[in-house]
């Protein structure tokens, strides 16, 4: 698909290792600092280094990285324009995203489904680390069963752990429905099931709930009947067996005052119509509650908060491109998880988002995934027609 020059190869091989670490390091490594420090050898410096070849950056000029780069630079113009608590860091974060972005499109040169199988071993290790997160934090740390999760290592935030379980738990199983595996792979599997759901139970995160339902209407298209029949009834009995624990889980906290913050954050939008708040911090304040908040629950109203009607357009248009990516590739198992992936963090945004220029953290298997696969897709599908035009006719 792609021509495999010979330090591009290498470097393609080296952004493998560099995805691998976005997706599973967290698990696993002690602190944020260890974290963006591996990231930034072993994604952002060969994706930089990428830029250097032809071959790579040819592929680059689709309109999906154009929408892209329009709303990076409207970012930094807003920046310049209105600052932020600290500038110098928000602009650092619009580089690491774009490098993060580059590094995907990089390791997805490394083989033909090497992507997939990068998400399918994320998935597999993400199941295991959410059913040790469970035993740790209600086994060895004995906190009570009515205490919401958070998981091992640094997604440490209740919601943020969940949005970033959900999303591979969604991208896992859709990868795998409908196709046939070895029996050695049954047990491995099995683990990580139980492990995401119970994981995703104990979280309590009514919105991720509702997110699931939205994504798993993907995966049930992409199975034989019976296998969604199987899957719809384990769905129902989980619910029925929160609701006979304790049906207050379902029931508690209401809409958690989110329309009164969404309408608040709207209001600000026509108060900063154009250019925004920027990156300085603002409230919103909830009169019933006698309590401020820093962020309206959802990304797409802090997006135009902080980026003013053009940056959530912007924003806007690259996240339906990616739907389109998602639609078109739909017929092959990549398209599947991403359209699934895609709906389930659509859903995710749209109750509990926090922001989309964030340095990495779990949200962003929730954000900028789903616009990389995008990429990755539109990508392929580039590198597909360019060598039907060289080929002989």
């Amino acid at each position: 698909m792609y021509k495999q020059v010979g330090g591009l190869a290498l470097l393609s091989r080296w952004a493998v290792l560099g995805v691998a670490v976005l997706l599973c390091a967290p698990w696993l490594v002690p602190s944020n600092k260890i974290y963006h420090q591996l990231l930034a050898a072993l994604l952002w410096l060969p994706a930089l280094c990428s830029l250097g070849y032809a071959a790579f950056r040819s592929h680059l000029a689709c309109p999906d990285f154009w929408v892209y780069l329009a709303l990076a630079g409207w970012t930094m113009l807003v920046l310049v324009v209105q600052g932020g608590d600290e500038p110098a860091s928000d602009m650092k974060v619009v580089f690491y995203v774009t490098l993060s972005l580059l590094g995907f499109l990089l390791a997805a040169r490394a083989g033909e489904a090497s992507i997939e199988r990068l998400l399918l071993w994320a998935a597999l290790l993400g199941g295991v680390g959410a059913g040790l997160s469970w035993l740790n934090f209600y086994g060895l740390e004995q906190n009570p069963l009515s205490s919401r999760l958070v998981a091992l290592g640094i997604w440490d935030t209740v919601i943020m752990a969940a949005h970033a379980v959900g999303a591979l738990a969604v991208v896992g199983l859709t990868l795998v429905v409908g196709r046939s595996w070895r029996r050695v792979w049954l047990l491995p599997a099995a683990v990580a099931v139980l492990g995401y759901m119970a994981f995703l139970l104990s979280s309590q995160t009514r919105g991720v709930w509702l997110a699931l339902l939205a994504s798993l209407m993907v995966i049930l298209l992409a199975v034989p009947w019976r296998v969604g029949l199987t899957v719809l009834l384990c769905l129902l009995l989980a619910v029925a067996a929160v609701a006979i624990y304790d049906v207050q889980l379902l029931l508690q906290r209401g809409f958690s005052y989110r329309p009164a913050l969404w309408a608040g954050g709207l209001q600000l939008i026509t108060e900063n119509t154009w250019w925004g708040l920027g990156f300085h911090e603002f409230k919103l304040v909830i009169p019933e509650l006698k309590k401020q908040f820093k962020h309206p629950h959802n990304l797409f109203i802090d997006t135009g908060v902080r980026l003013g009607v053009v940056g959530f357009l912007l924003f806007c248009g690259l996240w339906l491109l990616c739907l389109w990516r998602a639609w078109e590739s739909r017929g092959v198992a990549l398209g599947r998880a991403l359209l699934a992936l895609w709906l389930f963090a659509t859903v995710s945004l749209m109750t509990d988002g926090i922001g989309l220029w964030r340095k990495p953290n779990a949200d962003w298997l929730i954000t900028w995934l789903p616009i990389a696969l995008g990429l990755v897709l539109a990508q392929r599908r580039s590198a597909i027609s360019l060598s039907k035009l060289e080929s002989p006719s």
